[in-house]
């Protein structure tokens, strides 16, 4: 039997514009790529805000605007300076600070089981991962089971796995 499809394009596919109570803290990004995969994430997910904290990302760069796809014209980002005061007042909304990072405390993502309702998802550099100064604030630590000799992948991957799996956990799926 042969299906009759038709494939859907951005003008015909159904959407339904949300945002859901989850963030993105992106600690020394400095690769236009990965911002802009960042932005088309946020907007594709749901992700309220992208916060950038340790770095200023270059909006007008032509490589994070062909990666985002005009996404970053529509998510609500800001360029934080005291990256310490928005990790408490996020806490004090009731947000849980959850780092991505390989340590010798993280748990794999599959395994992280929680009821938590608010999520902001901190992300490392391109090269060093999250700042030690951030990650002591984290109050769980995640990291994704890596198959293959490499121990890590690209950070725009890594959180569009992560938030995919923890967004769904939420039952915001």
């Amino acid at each position: 039997m042969h299906l009759k499809t038709e494939q859907l394009t951005h003008e015909n596919t159904p959407r339904q514009a949300t945002t859901l109570p989850f963030v993105l803290l992106c600690d020394g990004l400095s690769s236009p790529a990965n911002t802009g995969s960042l932005f088309r994430l946020a907007d594709a997910l749901g992700i309220r805000h992208l916060y950038f904290l340790n770095g200023t990302p270059d909006l007008n760069s032509n490589r994070l605007k062909r990666t985002s796809r005009t996404c970053e014209k529509r998510v609500a980002y800001s360029i934080v300076e005291n990256s310490l005061a928005l990790i408490t007042q996020l806490k004090g909304e009731k947000y849980s600070i959850i780092g991505l990072e390989l340590t010798t405390d993280s748990v794999a993502l599959n395994d992280f089981n929680s009821e938590l309702q608010k999520i902001a998802l901190l992300i490392g550099s391109e090269r060093n991962g999250i700042s030690s100064e951030l990650l002591a604030f984290a109050d769980h630590l995640l990291h994704i089971p890596m198959r293959g000799q490499n121990s890590s992948m690209n950070v725009s991957h890594a959180a569009a796995i992560a938030a995919y799996q923890l967004i769904n956990n939420l039952n915001h799926g």
